[in-house]
């Protein structure tokens, strides 16, 4: 009679070191992904502080290019703050968007104006991408 309990011991041993076993494997994977949705959590609060900061800049740096646009005689040292700006910018991680061709999915069109040809007829508000991600779309006067 003692051998069957030892064999149903043993069973049950076997089945609790199973359980034990995949208990051991669900909690590290849980803990795995905490571990990623943390460290996104964490990228994501970077980002958006980044961004937060960095809009009052963007917004100078829009309105130095307004100045420059609206000089009759050029103005080095504004130059060389819009330069120097710039590079800071890009530093970042921030890089304008080129406005040469519109593109509806990344400009936003605030006027529209009736000339026979389909172009951007001015920029209002510069666009920038962080990281080459757009955050921020230009702001344009389109020709149709």
């Amino acid at each position: 009679m003692e051998e069957g309990k030892t064999e149903i011991d043993e069973i049950t041993i076997e089945e609790k070191l199973e359980q034990s076993e995949d208990k051991f494997l669900r909690l590290a994977a849980e803990f795995e992904n905490y571990k990623k949705r943390v460290k996104k959590e964490k990228e994501d609060l970077v980002l958006s502080t980044k961004t937060k900061v960095l809009s009052s800049v963007l917004d100078m740096d829009s309105e130095i290019n307004l100045a420059i646009n609206s000089m009759k005689v050029e103005d080095e040292g504004l130059l060389l703050i819009a330069q120097k700006l710039e590079n800071y910018l890009k530093s970042q991680g921030i890089e304008s968007i080129q406005t040469d061709l519109y593109d509806e999915e990344l400009h936003e069109v605030i006027s529209v104006i009736n000339i026979g040809e389909h172009k951007i007829v001015d920029v209002v508000s510069k666009g920038y991408t962080l990281d080459g991600k757009p955050f921020r779309y230009p702001k344009i006067v389109l020709g149709k």
